[in-house]
């Protein structure tokens, strides 16, 4: 999978994780954070490990 379309969905996810804390008036519920951090880690951990940068997005 190209390199900019795993960045823009692990962005995503990371911006989606961080506002859902707003979702919650007595705070997140407990294991939140955790579950959510290790989703966020693995979105990221998945672009370095599945990005394609075989130069075919440069325009030369």
């Amino acid at each position: 999978m190209k390199r900019k379309n795993l960045t823009f969905i692990a962005l995503a996810i990371t911006i989606l994780f961080g506002v859902s804390f707003t979702l919650f008036s007595d705070g997140p519920p407990q294991g939140y954070a955790p579950v959510g951090g290790a989703i966020v880690a693995l979105a990221w951990i998945s672009l370095g490990f599945f990005g394609r940068d075989d130069g075919t997005d440069k325009k030369s």
